[in-house]
């Protein structure tokens, strides 16, 4: 009998071993694209910087790193300033009470102090390998979840548009763009996959990263529901809503563990500093941000984009309400061609979370770099570009757009 399990085991093994090729495969195929992908436009932006600091020298450095000296290092260090030197801080000294860094949640900078310990303490270079190696998974991620949603083309195409939307050198610098979108893409993947357990603990991941984290918790509660949904349908007409519940209940209680994340860090700074809502108050004191209905926030964006436009040097509310606007009119997109309401929720919940907050000078100021982690509004990017002349079209003015933006960031001291 012993020798029977045994051969009955070997022989599960042995078709798990001759499966796992075929397995690994389509993740394999993924990740040769999207590594092209990568490096081609990881060497274009080094490029971009290389010429941005010959030419013009350093106007934007902000103390995230030391005094800038010449040398080819610095078409990777241009990149780091303005937010990157709050992650940086945090992973150096921890927070501070009374501190701007409260405002910076703690996911990033703890990846950026572990990752150190491989760069020999150097925090700059970790920051960038936690980026660049987050990025270079949520892009396979993606590829996959793309190519089950849709399709290999589409797949391929979403991944080359992610990499060359307007703002997307924010995902291959010193910033928390990577590591959040790869936590929500992980997260909204696994729980297509029913796989809750995982899901829960990537969404998790995404609210100790990021404030709107918890937009991600809404659409996970919005996919328990529609598989809860699709369960009964399934089950014919004789189920009845008291059949499905009990897993409808598991579902939604892991769709609401992500909220984990976010209550762990208010409830770090009162144990630490006795004021856990030090972080949420700080965003209207130190960075200046009131609350606004988000059709007010729009109207206001155009007013001062057309007020604004012709002026020199003053054309940053312009340059914003563009590129929302574009984000915008792929968002209703994204309606239109009835992707699974999961993706619209989390697409549209994450547009009002940043319109909702505003600083009044400049209501758009930042927004534009929050859309480059709503990863389904490259989905209707990428559905349009099935036309060929789309295709060219999108590649050529995302590719000019994502130089001009670059070389703005590189060059000035305004936020993008």
């Amino acid at each position: 009998m012993s020798t029977s399990l045994d051969a009955a085991h070997s022989g599960d093994l042995t078709a798990a071993i001759t499966q796992s090729p075929a397995t690994a495969r389509p993740w394999l195929t993924a990740l040769r694209y999207c590594a092209t992908v990568y490096i081609a436009v990881r060497a274009a932006l080094f490029l971009l910087s290389a010429t941005a600091w010959g030419l013009t020298g350093d106007n934007g450095r902000t103390g995230a790193v030391e005094v800038a000296r010449n040398g080819w290092q610095n078409a990777i260090t241009g990149w780091i300033k303005l937010d990157s030197g709050f992650f940086l801080t945090i992973a150096k000294t921890g927070y501070q009470s009374h501190s701007a860094t409260a405002a910076f949640y703690p996911g990033y900078p703890i990846l950026i102090r572990a990752a150190s310990y491989l760069c020999l303490g150097n925090l700059v270079a970790a920051a960038l390998l936690v980026s660049n190696a987050a990025l270079l998974a949520a892009l396979v991620v993606l590829y996959r979840l793309t190519e089950r949603e849709y399709d290999a083309a589409t797949a391929r195409r979403a991944v080359l548009y992610l990499c060359l939307f307007p703002t997307a050198f924010f995902l291959f610098t010193a910033y928390s763009e990577a590591v959040f979108l790869l936590a929500v893409i992980g997260a909204l993947a696994l729980a297509r996959s029913r796989h809750w357990g995982w899901a829960s603990l990537a969404g998790i991941a995404a609210t100790l990263t990021r404030s709107s984290g918890i937009v991600v918790a809404i659409a996970l509660a919005v996919e328990a529901i529609h598989q809860t949904v699709e369960d009964r349908r399934s089950s014919g007409e004789g189920a009845s809503w008291r059949d499905v519940a009990p897993h409808a209940v598991g579902r939604l209680i892991a769709s609401a563990v992500p909220l984990a994340g976010t209550a762990g860090y208010l409830l770090f700074w009162q144990l630490r500093f006795h004021d856990w809502s030090y972080p949420l108050r700080l965003e209207k004191t130190a960075f200046d941000r009131v609350f606004s209905w988000p059709w007010t926030t729009l109207w206001r964006g155009l007013q001062l984009a057309v007020w604004h436009g012709p002026l020199a040097n003053h054309g940053w509310p312009t340059f914003d309400f563009v590129l929302v606007a574009v984000g915008l009119a792929l968002g209703v997109w994204l309606l239109a061609i009835r992707c699974r309401p999961v993706y619209s929720v989390y697409c549209w919940g994450s547009i009002l979370f940043f319109l909702v907050e505003i600083m009044p000078a400049r209501p758009l100021a930042a927004d534009p770099r929050y859309l480059v982690v709503i990863f389904p509004l490259v989905w209707a990017l990428a559905r349009a570009g099935n036309n060929p002349r789309v295709h060219e079209a999108v590649i050529a003015l995302s590719a000019a757009s994502v130089a001009i933006t670059g070389w703005l960031f590189l060059t000035t001291l305004k936020v993008i």
